[in-house]
């Protein structure tokens, strides 16, 4: 492989990060049996709430901050009911998205201008990579979008854009401007950085070469920056993204930050339950943590569903040494 492939093949999988370790077991009925699932947990209040309470905090947000794994059928179910649930309440937020990226913005615009735009005439307008995201997971948010007129936002960089972030600086796609204003120029807080790290490395499997990840984090904050920019222009705003983009410590809460009223937000993150691991706070006890202890919570709210069963991404994943 070379250098180009080797970097182009990180960014892909930069777009799956922080997926969690496939388990090939606690599938169905069992994962439906756990204590967890289905329940939700207020990281901060240290207790239990309803959907309904849930539903009721969130719409009193400028920006809410919805988590996902991607491949999770059930996590894209209850983000759409949550959607519903803010409609339902007058809400009228964008509904900005990881799964489009920004230069796709006139396009997906000119579509939802159109007498009766659909999905699919969403989908084509903002060529969803059918490879790297899975439309039939999406369409139910994007229909019920469509159908309440509520703006659908491309929200992420392409990964051209953060091959260039990873190789060049992120100045040199976004800008000085909003590079300074953001705070790209300088580090993370030690904790959120270290953790960042973790995650990149782990969502590696472990076998990127050291040199290259300082550009795959880069590109990754970059994502971040561009996404809270991205609410920052539409509030108020929903984003759809994975759960490390809506992590309090270094994802797009950080930078939404740096914004007038940027502190308005709620985050969501939606996680799966782990046989061993029977009670909220077990969930940060890993080295890098789930985001459910009462210490800096990652996530405002927790909620928990059934692992679904998956194969090894780390099993064919090489890199060839430079």
């Amino acid at each position: 492989m070379t250098p180009n492939a080797c970097w182009l093949a990180l960014l892909c999988l930069l777009m799956t990060a922080y997926a969690p370790r496939p388990v090939m077991t606690q599938a169905g009925a069992d994962a439906a049996a756990h204590p967890l699932s289905g329940r939700i947990w207020d990281t901060r209040g240290q207790d239990w709430i309803s959907t309904t309470e849930l539903e009721r905090r969130l719409a009193r947000a400028r920006f809410v901050l919805l988590g996902e794994v991607h491949d999770n059928g059930e996590h894209h179910r209850l983000r759409r009911d949550v959607l519903a649930a803010l409609v339902r309440d007058g809400r009228r937020p964008a509904i900005a998205m990881e799964q489009f990226d920004r230069e796709h913005q006139p396009a997906l615009e000119r579509v939802q201008n159109e007498p009766a735009p659909t999905p699919e005439l969403l989908k084509t307008a903002g060529r969803v990579d059918a490879q790297g995201w899975n439309w039939f997971y999406y369409e139910p948010i994007v229909r019920l979008a469509l159908d309440h007129r509520l703006p659908i936002v491309a929200a992420n960089l392409s990964r051209a854009d953060a091959f260039r972030v990873s190789t060049e600086g992120a100045a040199a796609v976004v800008g000085e401007a909003v590079v300074s204003a953001l705070h790209l120029d300088q580090p993370l807080p030690d904790a959120a950085r270290l953790k960042l790290d973790q995650v990149i490395e782990d969502g590696h499997c472990g076998k990127a070469p050291p040199s290259i990840l300082p550009g795959i984090v880069a590109a990754q904050r970059a994502r971040d920056a561009i996404m809270a920019q991205t609410l920052q222009a539409h509030a108020p705003a929903v984003l759809i993204a994975g759960n490390g983009h809506v992590r309090r410590d270094f994802g797009v809460p950080h930078y939404l930050a740096q914004y007038p009223q940027g502190d308005d937000v709620r985050v969501v993150g939606f996680i799966e339950v782990d046989a061993d691991k029977l009670a909220p706070t077990d969930y940060a006890s890993d080295g890098v943590s789930d985001g459910v202890s009462d210490s800096a919570p990652e996530y405002d709210y927790v909620v928990f569903t059934p692992r679904i069963p998956r194969p090894d991404p780390c099993g064919d994943v090489r890199f060839t040494p430079r």
